[in-house]
């Protein structure tokens, strides 16, 4: 090799050396600048989509809503979701994604509010279908613009950090909104739980009109990246999109998007099941008290902010994805059932629950880093809102069939058993998933 190849293989490897020094530093920037308010925004999504679970408590009783009812109320939301994903995430990626996120928040926190007005169970299912229409887009806006910003390698352990906003609705949510029902309750002639859908409801307005300052459209124009830092983040993603599939029609063909939003579908239904009725299976146990009843709701979430994290950072040092996905929901599906064999033992059913629940929530981390691995530009928004679309039907199934099966049965460890056996085939169908693209 003369003289001259040599100079020209080292001056290119000292610019690649070069460029991965400037994105290491770019994407330390970038997840302490944007992160952790997509994460607080992702929060009060979720916790103004949950808190009717602790509503229930007082709201039930007040407005006479039999379980059936309530459980087409909660998931009634998802109809609306459901609807609206994939036009949403289309037109969310052809207007900008922060303009749109910004007017959903207003608007979903605005409907939220709302819903201390309702009476009657008509009103209590068009407060939820329009709180699902005005959400719809959010999430897929979100992980989208993630996806903008992190390649592939690394959109598990940010996935991990987004999902945090998840068990933290339960973790914090559980506490304040029993605290905000208890506090409020008869206030001005109002009962506590109306106060609380109007206190947690502001947050997401305030954030909304926030969010224009604090997030930049992409790399390019961030003011806080350097040149070097942002041209080098950029070009990372412009080489990794390139290998993707960039077309909508394109994706709807592939077999991988069908296995996705079916094992989206399994693990979300018992999800969504969990999420809603929690406070109802701890008070299967014998507890009575509101507060304490949302007191113990975090535990199983606190759990599983650790866990989720542990198991996303793991699998990002290892390079193993596959049985990082799929272990943690045959625990899930493990733990919901070991705890039906105590049901009125509070102190072993909530050990089991938060087995259960953590498992769970260190799968949907790590399901959610999947989709940018094979999707990107319109593929990519289309793609995701179809998959975050099965999500939606889950959890317009989830708590329709808690109750139903509940009621059925006369027995909530019943229903508690068919989300065990959801659990246990959306681990199974993971593993059907290609191994080149876990890789």
């Amino acid at each position: 090799m003369n003289s001259g190849n040599t100079a020209a293989l080292d001056a290119t490897a000292a610019e690649a050396a070069a460029c991965d020094a400037a994105a290491h530093t770019a994407y330390a920037k970038v997840t302490r600048r944007i992160v952790p308010f997509i994460v607080l925004c992702y929060f009060f999504s979720y916790l103004d989509r949950v808190n009717v679970g602790f509503a229930k408590l007082q709201m039930q009783q007040a407005l006479g809503l039999s379980d059936v009812v309530y459980g087409v109320g909660a998931g009634i939301f998802f109809w609306g979701y459901m609807l609206c994903q994939v036009p949403s995430s289309l037109l969310i990626y052809r207007l900008g994604m922060r303009r749109c996120m910004a007017a959903i928040m207003i608007l979903w926190g605005l409907v939220s509010a709302a819903t201390m007005l309702v009476t009657t169970p008509m009103e209590f299912y068009a407060a939820r279908f329009l709180l699902g229409v005005t959400e719809a887009g959010f999430f897929p806006a979100a992980v989208m613009y993630l996806n903008k910003w992190y390649p592939a390698d690394r959109q598990s352990r940010i996935m991990s950090l987004l999902f945090l906003a998840m068990p933290l609705g339960m973790v914090l949510g559980g506490p304040v909104s029993g605290a905000l029902m208890a506090g409020t309750h008869d206030l001005h002639g109002l009962d506590g739980w109306q106060w609380m859908f109007l206190i947690e409801a502001l947050p997401a307005v305030l954030l909304g009109l926030l969010l224009l300052r604090m997030l930049p459209e992409s790399p390019r124009e961030a003011r806080w990246l350097s040149a070097e830092e942002a041209e080098a983040v950029s070009a990372l993603l412009d080489r990794e999109n390139a290998r993707k599939s960039t077309r909508f029609l394109t994706a709807l063909r592939s077999p991988v998007l069908w296995t996705l939003m079916a094992i989206c579908l399994l693990f979300n239904i018992g999800n969504y099941g969990l999420v809603f009725w929690l406070p109802t299976i701890i008070q299967s146990t014998g507890l009575q008290s509101t507060l304490e009843i949302a007191l113990l709701t975090a535990i199983p979430y606190a759990v599983a902010c650790v866990v989720m994290n542990r198991n996303a950072a793991h699998a990002e040092r290892t390079g193993e994805r596959r049985w990082h996905c799929a272990v943690p929901m045959f625990v899930a599906a493990g733990g919901m059932w070991a705890s039906t064999l105590a049901p009125h033992n509070t102190a072993v059913a909530m050990c089991f629950l938060t087995i259960g629940i953590s498992g769970l929530m260190a799968t949907l981390a790590m399901f959610w880093g999947l989709p940018g691995r094979v999707l990107a530009g319109t593929a990519a928004a289309g793609g995701i809102a179809m998959i975050n679309s099965a999500a939606s039907l889950a959890g317009l199934i989830g708590p329709i069939l808690m109750g139903g099966v509940k009621q059925w049965s006369g027995s909530i460890s019943v229903a508690v058993l068919v989300l065990a056996a959801l659990m246990l085939a959306a681990a199974l169908l993971i593993l059907a998933i290609p191994r080149r693209l876990m890789a």
